[in-house]
């Protein structure tokens, strides 16, 4: 889960402003979170990945290219999926990563996550909300 499913991936350009969250297995691949995948003994490669977006836009083709190099693939070979996190898609996105975020705060509190052998969760699903706070909020809370 924390190696790929934690949206940890901070995706930006300067230039255009844009801004979002990444996750999935192009975050594996990249290992942006080199000290994370040090911890965790995990490395994964393979020549083409998917990065899945909290956002409302595709990334620029400098992000893309940026994202491209971190993972060491073509930019052909590179699925990008954004979906807004106030949309039914972003807000599954979001819910779908119940047992992820479980992980993460064990991880955050030192827990030894060796110990964890299996898991499970369950979320409620959180009405769309066209506003990105409110959004951020319902679904992070549900």
């Amino acid at each position: 889960c924390l190696g790929s499913q934690y949206a940890g991936w901070s995706i930006s350009d300067e230039e255009t402003g844009f801004f979002a969250l990444g996750s999935g297995p192009a975050r594996a691949i990249s290992r942006v979170e080199a000290d994370l995948y040090r911890e965790l003994g995990y490395a994964d490669r393979y020549p083409e990945t998917t990065l899945v977006i909290e956002g409302d836009k595709s990334p620029p083709p400098a992000a893309i290219k940026k994202i491209s190099e971190n993972c060491g693939i073509n930019p052909a070979r590179l699925t990008i999926i954004y979906a807004t996190t106030w949309s039914l898609a972003g807000i599954v996105q979001i819910a779908s990563r119940v047992l992820e975020v479980a992980i993460h705060k064990a991880h955050a509190l030192h827990f030894p996550l060796e110990n964890i052998l299996d898991g499970m969760g369950t979320t409620p699903i959180a009405p769309p909300v066209p506003d990105f706070v409110k959004a951020m909020g319902s679904t992070n809370d549900a």
